[in-house]
């Protein structure tokens, strides 16, 4: 019997490698963790009630405003994506502002649908089918 072999049949050396299997998989499980999903991110880049004291008029036009800056965002996302290392331009160029301008949307939809605002948008006729 060779000395590795019989250093794991000892109950001490059975101890050290289950200690290290589990150290192991406990740095696997806590891998996960470090990741967030790009609503949550979304959310927390964003005050909550940012936009209470807005108007109905105010959250409107800094809707308009922050749609046309994201869709600005996603067209130089796209264009970064077609070049040699668009994926890093991406995450840290426009990534966090592309997920803030998300975030400030939900406020602002947050904000809209607890003053009762009447959206002007071209998809609503402003009536209420009861």
């Amino acid at each position: 019997m060779t000395i590795a072999a019989t250093r794991f049949t000892r109950p001490e050396g059975r101890l050290v490698g289950v200690l290290a299997v589990l150290a192991v998989l406990s740095a696997l499980g806590l891998a996960g963790c470090g990741s967030i999903s790009d609503q949550t991110a979304a959310s927390a880049l964003v005050a909550p009630g940012k936009y209470d004291i807005y108007t109905c008029q105010d959250i409107e036009q800094r809707t308009h405003s922050t749609r046309a800056r994201q869709m600005e965002l996603e067209q130089l996302m796209t264009r970064a994506a077609q070049g040699a290392g668009g994926a890093l331009v991406n995450a840290i160029a426009y990534r966090s502002e592309y997920l803030q301008t998300q975030g400030e949307l939900e406020q602002l939809a947050k904000s809209s649908a607890a003053k009762d605002c009447v959206s002007r948008s071209k998809w609503s006729s402003g009536r209420a089918v009861f």
